[in-house]
């Protein structure tokens, strides 16, 4: 989308300047939040706490996501290999995340090879919405889930 109408034909002038628009914006918002899995929860903005909640897509295939927040970098690197899905997560210092995996799929989401209930490095919340809710310390994580079809 550009910003004027005519401005497919207008490339090469000067006066046609600005690509820094809404529909880029748009499409990075989406990256981050939806496919990257990076939010901020409405309560808790800044990204002291961070919604971490990655749609895992084959069709993307692989993605790796930073956000330099106030506190230090966040990242959220995943990729696909048949039906595993391989996840790298960093939570910056004096932050936490907090996580949501559906119950129906909770059996298959491991941190460093060990079920999340058994990992002592994440810490469960609340069951609520059809998910089990984990607070993610900050630090470097990598967890494994097997994509359901």
């Amino acid at each position: 989308m550009w910003e004027r109408w005519n401005g497919d034909q207008m490339r090469g002038d000067p006066s046609m300047n600005s690509y820094n628009h809404y529909a880029y914006g748009a499409v990075a918002d989406w990256i981050y939040r939806y496919a990257a899995g990076i939010d901020t929860l409405p309560d808790d903005p800044g990204f002291h706490t961070i919604r971490l909640q990655p749609n895992f897509d084959r069709r993307l295939g692989s993605l790796d996501v930073s956000y330099e927040s106030v506190y230090g970098t966040i990242r959220s690197a995943w990729s696909i290999s048949e039906d595993l899905v391989r996840w790298n997560l960093t939570v910056p210092p004096n932050t936490k995340g907090e996580l949501p995996v559906s119950t129906d799929h909770i059996g298959s989401f491991k941190l460093d090879g060990r079920p999340l209930a058994k990992s002592g490095r994440i810490h469960f919340l609340r069951q609520a919405d059809g998910n089990a809710w984990y607070e993610v310390p900050a630090g470097k994580y990598e967890f494994t889930a097997t994509l359901a079809d």
